[in-house]
């Protein structure tokens, strides 16, 4: 009697599956040695590495996509992170040039002390506060990117998790197995434990929320120095606040974190200048310069609250609207090449899923018949799988042939 008309047991029908799917697998190298190794143990060993290599890959792309995009995003805000540089040089050169003003006077220990020595002492300071808050609020920035990424990670984490437990729960994936398909589903679960994701989250929320502590603190002493700088009859009673918000759903601060610290009282150089000016005609060859840094003071801290307020705006909405930078973006040759595997495993599941369920068909048919059966169910049109059909055709062509041999 010839093959194709033979009766099909339920066996050689579950062969046939398996062996066209894992014909194409090992053409695609979609599954490892080992795991190949497993799967031509059964149709659900096939089934459940399959599973868990289509979420394996697509976790993996989305983190791939995530690393690279958050950098991306990031990038669009170094024009911020330079200008506030360039505005502390600039203020560090202003300083320079009244230290080297200052050098070329012969000044009195008087004079000295009325002014010039205060107000160099308070200059130096100044910019040591602007030169910390430029360099923390680059760290900040990285501490943000670290959280964005996390954040992103978790999230894809906790969707593959899901998705994966979905598809185990189906007939392929729930029903008793042996003990290599019990070992294989536990082993792709676990794979799946996004418990490192979140502790990385929350560790990443809490650092940037401790810089942002301390760069508003910065600010506000910036500030506080900025206005002894001001004539008082122009200088402000209250101050619009400034946050750096890390995430509406981040690191809550201790009680301890948030106890106000005293505040640090500074020299009020614009009344001492007034004062010294008319005690020592000789300051006024310094005049111009002093007015110029207390102009530049002003100016510098202004633009430090815009910048950060627009820093703050810019990374807010990449948090809230991460789906726009993950999209339209030019992808790297790793990640096509995955997104490639992974289309083709998306096809393969539900081939496999709908395939399955004609091996139990009425024990007469036979093997022509199933065979036949299993070519029109690959080139369904419109099939989840019609993508790899032409693949599928050809791996089936495959199988039949070692098949036959071994029959």
């Amino acid at each position: 009697m010839k093959l194709e008309d033979k009766v099909a047991e339920p066996q050689y029908r579950e062969a046939l599956i398996s062996m066209t799917a894992l014909s194409f697998i090992e053409e695609h190298a979609l599954l490892r040695t080992d795991q190949l190794e497993d799967a031509k143990n059964s149709l659900q060993a096939l089934f459940l590495h399959t599973s868990g290599e289509e979420t394996m890959l697509r976790k993996l792309i989305e983190i791939l996509k995530t690393t690279k995009q958050i950098h991306q995003s990031f990038a669009s805000i170094s024009n911020v992170l330079a200008g506030i540089t360039r505005g502390v040089q600039t203020v560090d050169a202003k300083v320079a040039a009244y230290k080297q003003a200052l050098a070329t006077m012969t000044l009195s220990a008087e004079e000295n002390a009325a002014f010039a020595g205060p107000f160099l002492s308070f200059s130096q300071s100044l910019l040591q506060k602007m030169d910390a808050f430029d360099n923390k609020l680059r760290q900040y920035v990285e501490l943000r990117e670290t959280e964005a990424r996390y954040t992103s990670i978790y999230h894809i984490a906790m969707e593959a998790r899901e998705r994966l437990k979905q598809r185990l729960a189906g007939v392929l994936g729930s029903k008793t197995g042996s003990e290599i398909e019990n070992r294989i589903r536990e082993n792709v679960v676990s794979s799946f434990d996004y418990s490192e994701a979140e502790s990385n989250l929350q560790f990443a929320r809490r650092d940037a929320h401790i810089e942002s502590e301390e760069i508003l603190e910065l600010l506000e002493d910036i500030r506080t120095m900025c206005q002894m700088a001001k004539n008082p009859s122009m200088r402000e009673k209250t101050e619009d606040s400034i946050s750096l918000t890390v995430t509406a759903s981040s690191y809550s601060a201790t009680p301890e974190s948030k106890k106000a610290k005293p505040k640090p009282e500074y020299p009020d150089v614009f009344a001492l200048f007034a004062k010294a000016l008319r005690a020592h005609p000789r300051l006024l060859h310094i005049k111009d310069i002093v007015l110029e840094l207390f102009k530049l003071y002003q100016h510098s801290y202004g633009m430090f609250r815009l910048d950060c307020n627009k820093l703050n705006m810019a990374i807010e909405t990449m948090f809230d609207n991460s789906q726009a930078y993950f999209e339209a973006k030019e992808e790297d040759r790793d990640i096509r090449t995955k997104r490639e595997k992974l289309k083709m495993i998306e096809g393969l599941i539900p081939f496999l899923e709908h395939s399955s369920t004609i091996v139990m068909e009425s024990d007469s048919i036979s093997y022509g018949k199933f065979s036949r059966r299993i070519s029109e169910i690959i080139s369904e049109k419109r099939a989840p799988w019609t993508h790899i059909a032409e693949h599928l055709l050809r791996s089936k062509v495959q199988a039949e042939a070692d098949l036959s041999t071994r029959l």
